[in-house]
């Protein structure tokens, strides 16, 4: 199904997106698992929900640029999700705007890209780096987990749930961009909300750059949780396109505690938990998955570029984010498939998923190496 794209309105407002209408008679238990599985079967785009209810606040929360302009809304009407709280904040910079850049942070996305009053992207300030170069930046955050879509019931999708970040990204572009470039930078699980966003959500149409840190970590959830448990991976293996820097070794479980979330935000809590997991979970994770085995998510974005940031951190302590970014990049072979694509490898990295402080091949600090990609790749490709 072809999603329509959000028209353009004023803060305050309510978004509205045009709507196929649906109609049929389920009359029998085989009528019902026929509009299931068509509706399971849907290909990419799938449709986004409505933006309501934006409000500007007297000031920012905590953990906003002191500079910042921040509003409240939420996002309604996603298939099979409940509707979500969400605050954003932005900042212009000084002189003229050279694009525009959305953050989205980690985990459940509950805090924005400063906590306590220090960057939680590892602890750098990409923004003012950002800000500095000509950029406007933004920050998001979800009033409670956006990964949540069915508060841990058997049915809930993490894809479904990107539904959330996807329109909100689609809003900010309707309204906040002006010139220039349109780029999305995630932190692990937030590069997962960008990914999907890509595959599933058709927001290459629009996305100019993006830069994912230490993930998607939800490409390939099945080979996460499941039990029998599966070996290691090697991440960029010798002739993988794209690749910066020898591969390594990564196991593709998600371990820490990311295994009690994963389960709770997919409604299966046999994730990674030592028991068998039954076939009717492990199809459950896979068909949520950025990388779901069909053909259905697209991974053709020939006006975005894009690059990945993983840890190696092979000589003290891992988890799966390297493994899980992997499956979703080893999608692309082609140079036709995006305006540029690189997957580099990022050494000493600070714990499990820092790749600001970790260093290139080529001895580059991973926030260096970074913030230079992002200010030279977020021009205008569309």
């Amino acid at each position: 199904m072809r999603h329509l794209r959000l028209r353009r309105c004023h803060h305050g407002e309510t978004m509205s997106i045009v709507r196929p209408v649906f109609l049929a008679a389920i009359l029998t238990l085989s009528a019902v698992f026929f509009f299931s599985v068509s509706l399971f079967a849907q290909k990419a785009p799938l449709r986004l929900g409505t933006i309501h209810n934006v409000t500007q606040l007297r000031s920012c929360p905590n953990g906003y640029l002191g500079g910042m302009t921040c509003y409240s809304g939420k996002v309604e009407k996603c298939q099979s999700d409940s509707d979500l709280g969400f605050t954003y904040g932005y900042q212009d910079p000084d002189g003229e705007l050279a694009g525009t850049i959305v953050f989205h942070d980690g985990g459940g996305g509950t805090t924005p890209a400063l906590k306590n009053g220090k960057p939680t992207f590892d602890g750098t300030t990409y923004a003012e780096e950002y800000l500095n170069a000509g950029f406007r930046v933004i920050f998001v955050e979800w009033d409670s987990d956006w990964e949540n879509s069915t508060n841990g019931n058997l049915g809930a999708s993490i894809k479904d749930a990107a539904c959330r970040p996807a329109t909100l990204f689609n809003y900010l572009h309707e309204n906040y961009y002006v010139r220039g470039g349109m780029c999305g930078q995630g932190f692990s699980a937030g590069s997962a909300a960008v990914a999907y966003s890509l595959a599933w959500y058709g927001s290459s149409d629009y996305f100019d750059n993006v830069e994912l840190l230490s993930g998607p970590v939800f490409s390939n959830i099945e080979e996460g949780c499941q039990v029998p448990l599966v070996p290691s991976v090697t991440v960029c293996p010798a002739g993988e396109y794209g690749c910066n820097g020898a591969g390594w070794p990564d196991p593709p479980q998600y371990v820490g505690g990311d295994q009690n979330l994963v389960g709770t935000w997919s409604g299966y809590n046999t994730c990674n938990q030592g028991k068998i997991t039954s076939s009717q979970a492990q199809s459950a994770w896979k068909s949520m998955s950025i990388v779901d085995g069909t053909d259905n998510p697209s991974f053709s974005y020939p006006h975005t570029s894009m690059a990945g940031w993983l840890c190696s951190n092979i000589n003290t302590v891992q988890n799966n984010t390297a493994a899980e970014g992997d499956y979703f990049y080893l999608q692309f072979t082609d140079p036709s498939q995006t305006a540029g694509f690189s997957v580099t490898r990022i050494d000493h990295c600070d714990g499990v998923e820092g790749v600001t402080q970790g260093v290139t091949p080529q001895g580059e600090v991973g926030f260096d190496a970074i913030s230079a990609h992002m200010i030279a790749a977020c021009v205008s490709r569309h």
